[in-house]
């Protein structure tokens, strides 16, 4: 068994090498977010939007200098267990949707989360989808959504056919709350997403409380919160009909894409499993009953994080330690304010919001001359140019200005795994270079690659 390991391992090791020498079309500054545009000239699509649009949208991505990345935004974290049980899992053929990777999988989230349903996806957008279709909406129905998100939340809304209303930012919060909900509520509304946006907490308590008082679904999105606790202690995900969650590279625990729908209510797991794989009945293998999308994980994608689920609680106290150190190295900076505080304060991204949009893109290009990777806080749902190409015309018109503000003035800085106290406070001190040019910069504790250098170490046989 020890030979055969050894040769998956040389030969993936070969693959691997292959693959970093192919190439592409042109230079990927950012290989692992490398999107090609979808039309050759972006000048005609950008022309004929709206002023408010287009006054609003946000400058191009800063690039690095000379010397690269140094810090990397986000970095995949994983052990040789993983590893290990990828290599089980192919030699054993447990490599599909069907194997029994996936199933060990769902039993770790029902474990961690106390719940009795949870199912393995393709992705936390293919998990989100598949949670409003048990919810049974349709197109005459309205679903409250945060406008500062991710585009899945408001794209999983339209592909089950109904329409997302966007809610503003809570005043200070990068989350909307009880009031900016009954703000936008209609009597068309059937359910609402919460998102506990950058591992941020939403006051889901009250929002909990309302949706249960109205009668309304309610879906947490915790892609950006898997493992956060709410500031009852509890973790979110546990206050919802539904939760989903990603698993993309750049999340605490990663399949490298994939996700998970859980429940707390047991008799939404045959519809969930059914919603998940074609409609599939499983007293007639072949008759379908309902239309549904292929939103399967796959055997090596379970493999790979199932052992991370566990990992899970400590990997948060690292974050709670890596907002302390930012909160420390960032404090009394006239001009800078730092992400909202929870009574919980592990975010899964660590933001900065500055006094307006130039000072945040000059501190940008400052941080991006020096190695340091940032990204900008989401554009607002209401103002994508989708709206204006799509069904939703006028949309854009709607003024939240809490959200709109925050997308000119946030970003996050680099939030890891990795990260050391050495790590963060020497990102504070360029941060702080910017705003007191008599600041003195200490010498740079790491080289370029040594991230790569570490997750080497990680993954060297036991």
């Amino acid at each position: 068994q020890i030979l055969r390991l050894a040769a998956c391992a040389n030969m993936l090791e070969m693959a691997g090498s292959g693959m970093q020498a192919s190439q592409t079309v042109g230079k990927m500054w950012n290989p692992s977010l490398y999107i090609g545009s979808i039309d050759g000239n972006h000048d005609d699509r950008i022309s004929i939007l709206p002023p408010r649009i287009k006054q609003s949208m946000p400058s191009p991505e800063p690039k690095p200098g000379d010397n690269g990345w140094l810090y990397r935004v986000l970095e995949p974290y994983y052990s040789r267990e993983c590893v290990d049980n990828v290599m089980s899992a192919m030699l054993e053929g447990q490599i599909s949707s069907g194997a029994s990777w996936p199933r060990k999988m769902a039993a770790e989230i029902c474990e961690l989360y106390k719940v009795p349903v949870a199912l393995p996806t393709s992705s936390g957008a293919s998990a989100l989808h598949v949670a409003l279709l048990a919810c049974n909406l349709g197109p005459q129905d309205h679903v409250l959504v945060p406008s500062l998100t991710m585009v899945a939340v408001a794209n999983m809304v339209k592909m089950v056919g109904s329409k997302p209303i966007y809610c503003d930012c809570a005043p200070g919060s990068v989350n909307p709350g009880k009031n900016q909900l009954l703000e936008k509520a209609t009597p068309r509304t059937k359910a609402v997403i919460v998102c506990h946006t950058y591992g941020v907490t939403c006051d889901i308590s009250a929002i909990a409380e309302l949706c249960k008082d109205r009668g309304w679904w309610l879906v947490e999105d915790i892609c950006e919160a898997m493992g956060t606790l709410a500031d009852t202690g509890e973790l979110v995900g546990t206050f919802g009909d539904f939760a989903v969650s990603s698993l993309y590279a750049n999340k605490p625990i990663t399949a490298g894409d994939g996700g998970w729908v859980h429940a707390k209510d047991e008799k939404h797991h045959d519809r969930l499993k059914s919603l998940i794989n074609h409609g599939f009945d499983p007293a007639y293998h072949f008759l379908h009953f309902e239309t549904a999308p292929n939103a399967k994980m796959n055997g090596l994608g379970a493999a790979f994080v199932c052992s991370q689920v566990k990992m899970l609680p400590t990997l948060m106290k690292h974050r709670a330690h890596i907002a302390s150190w930012y909160r420390e190295g960032l404090e009394d900076i006239t001009g800078l304010r730092c992400i909202e505080q929870r009574q919980v304060d592990a975010p899964w991204v660590f933001g900065i919001e500055t006094s307006d949009r130039a000072t945040r893109d000059k501190l940008r290009d400052h941080m991006a001359d020096r190695g340091v990777e940032t990204r900008n806080y989401f554009y607002p749902l209401h103002l994508e140019p989708v709206n204006f190409y799509g069904d939703d015309v006028g949309v854009y018109d709607v003024v939240l200005p809490n959200a709109e503000k925050l997308a000119q003035v946030g970003f996050y800085l680099p939030t890891h795994s990795f990260l050391e106290r050495k790590d963060v406070l020497y990102i504070c001190s360029l941060v702080r270079s910017f705003y007191e040019s008599s600041t003195e910069l200490p010498a740079a504790p790491r080289t370029r690659g040594w991230v790569d250098l570490e997750r080497s170490k990680m993954l060297q046989p036991s």
